[in-house]
């Protein structure tokens, strides 16, 4: 039986844990599988995100969903440096069972940090991606079948929503960077794939272009919070194949370079 593993990291999510697992538990429902298991691959659990720090985070989805493998943590953190140096590689032995374990009771392991992507600016690279080497190699060298994808995995589709006037030109203007969207669609929007197509419709009939990213939620002091899908990229003149394919390729370009696509052990 093939397993497969996704990568995540929680920046943005630390005031909205809740939410958090809202959004994780739809996607993985609509796809046909239980609640999925939270492996932490941090070497210490602190920082600003207050949903992450210490057992927040275990308290929030309870024991049976969360493992804290601190052995797969980047020591490099400790001294402050900027490379990687997993504390022991052979943890990924432990990462690859739990999935398995996981795989026999319908669910899936999401193993996480705090950096958004993998891949960061320049030649910086998250802990991740090493992990990621670590585990295939192992499944290589035990014969099993892995794919790692980052969350939420899949490949870029196509999705349709109709905004109002302001919104829509803000969009296509490239001021607006998310979009706003109602709670009945998280299903849908929660296990968006990141750089999908969503085709934008205003009020007036007119239509636009624009890559997006899965379902985030935006928390405020004054309200009870929106969710909303982030943008990554604007059609510069509406109704363009032209430039609808050109996104197409954008969303390629993208994807790797924020190492987003999956990866195997075949």
């Amino acid at each position: 039986m093939a397993v497969t593993l996704f990568s995540w990291g929680y920046w943005g999510w630390g005031n909205a844990t809740d939410r958090l697992i809202e959004a994780v538990d739809a996607a993985e429902q609509a796809r046909g599988f239980d609640p999925p298991v939270f492996v932490d691959t941090r070497l210490r659990r602190q920082g600003r995100a207050k949903g992450f720090v210490g057992d927040a985070f275990r308290d929030l989805v309870g024991e049976l969903r969360y493992r804290h493998l601190q052995e797969l943590g980047n020591e490099e953190i400790a001294t402050g440096g900027t490379g990687v140096r997993i504390k022991n590689p052979a943890a990924v032995v432990k990462l690859l069972e739990l999935a398995v374990n996981a795989a026999g009771e319908n669910r899936r392991v999401i193993f996480y940090c705090a950096c958004e992507f993998p891949k960061l600016h320049g030649d910086l690279a998250c802990h991740r991606l090493t992990i990621t080497e670590l585990l295939l190699n192992h499944a290589k060298s035990v014969g099993k079948a892995v794919t790692v994808i980052e969350w939420p995995g899949g490949q870029p589709n196509q999705t349709r929503l109709k905004v109002d006037r302001k919104l829509f030109a803000g969009l296509m203007n490239g001021a607006r960077k998310s979009i706003p969207f109602n709670r009945e669609r998280l299903p849908e929007f929660a296990g968006l794939p990141w750089a999908s197509l969503a085709v934008i419709e205003s009020e007036e009939g007119a239509s636009g272009h624009v890559l997006v990213g899965p379902a985030r939620f935006a928390t405020s002091k004054s309200h009870d919070g929106y969710w909303y899908l982030p943008v990554l990229g604007t059609d510069e003149s509406i109704d363009s194949v032209v430039t609808t394919e050109a996104l197409t390729k954008r969303a390629e370009r993208w994807r790797l370079d924020h190492g987003l696509n999956a990866q195997e052990s075949r």
